[in-house]
């Protein structure tokens, strides 16, 4: 079965572009604008519906991380086929929804930022739960192999575990240099994390919760106090590390945690899309307001294009 948050690409992308307040829709294989919608606020995460015809769309609203100018409380669903704004979910309150993921179930999983939780979402009626982290959640990812929801509390000094099922949190994975981009590979059994002080990645047994290897990132400045990003490729093969202040990618091979490559940006490195050939993965530079396709087994650059301001996230559909 398909996690439904390592997903194979497709012919298509879909891009936020948080300070211009719009999304934007591209072809994959040509990288013509096709479309672009305007968001009522600042918008930056996005995850497929089940059915893969909506993306799901955190409206964080005004401010960054720390400093949040006009939170919002609204997570948009947004029609791919029509490329137009369906409707908006309302999380109850302005906790700055950022992080987004979905389980098999069905729910709809996002980080409530300034209320010190992670929400679980009915997506068709709208009702929530709200599972207390003790600190400001930014982002998320989901194990079914585990059942657990992980959520990285970016200022502290931990990962939130969470029962997926019975919603409560359940424990915490110490990350000494605070807590910040992760994810889980696609059989749900290893959890990445980096570290915010530090150029480190964690990894983690999903299931056990154990620590099985601590791997240094080479290539960039190391900067402290910084944005990182990670995923791993649908096919489970890669990992991939983005550094926003150093304007570095990081590739390291899956198995042997191993990297593999070094690659220099544009400002502002920030999400990862997979390429439908399974081959390419795209990077947002959000500083740059620009797009790249690169090369998973090389790290060589490929292609690039233009977005409108602070390009943050994209999915290839």
């Amino acid at each position: 079965m398909i996690d439904p948050n390592n997903r194979p690409g497709g012919p298509r992308l879909v891009v936020t572009c948080k300070t211009a307040n719009k999304v934007q829709f591209f072809d994959a294989e040509t990288l013509e604008k096709t479309g672009e919608i305007d968001m009522p606020a600042s918008t930056h995460e996005m995850v497929l519906s089940a059915d893969g015809r909506q993306v799901f769309a955190s409206v964080y609203g005004g401010g960054i991380f720390g400093r949040n100018a006009n939170p919002d409380r609204r997570i948009a669903l947004i029609d791919l086929e029509r490329r137009t704004l369906a409707r908006m979910i309302d999380v109850g309150a302005d906790v700055a929804p950022h992080g987004v993921m979905l389980d098999r179930d069905g729910t709809l999983w996002s980080t409530a930022e300034l209320g010190n939780a992670v929400l679980a979402i009915d997506p068709v009626s709208g009702d929530l739960r709200s599972v207390d982290t003790g600190k400001a959640a930014h982002w998320l990812a989901v194990s079914h192999e585990a059942d657990k929801v992980f959520a990285s509390c970016k200022t502290s000094d931990f990962v939130a575990v969470i029962d997926r099922r019975k919603r409560t949190m359940t424990g915490r994975l110490p990350i000494p240099d605070l807590a910040e981009g992760l994810c889980v590979s696609p059989d749900g059994r290893s959890l990445f994390v980096c570290a915010h002080r530090s150029p480190t990645l964690y990894v983690f047994d999903a299931i056990a919760e154990t620590l099985r290897k601590t791997v240094a990132i080479a290539g960039g400045e190391g900067k402290p106090n910084q944005l990182k990003r990670v995923r791993v490729s649908p096919d489970g093969h890669f990992v991939c590390v983005s550094s926003l202040l150093d304007n570095h990618v990081a590739i390291f091979d899956a198995a042997s945690m191993t990297q593999i490559a070094s690659i220099a940006t544009p400002k502002g490195p920030m999400g990862f899309g997979f390429a439908q050939d399974g081959r390419h993965a795209f990077l947002c530079c959000h500083d740059d307001a620009v797009v790249l396709e690169f090369d998973l087994s090389s790290g060589e650059i490929t292609r690039q294009f233009q977005t409108a301001s602070g390009c943050e996230y994209v999915i290839a559909y």
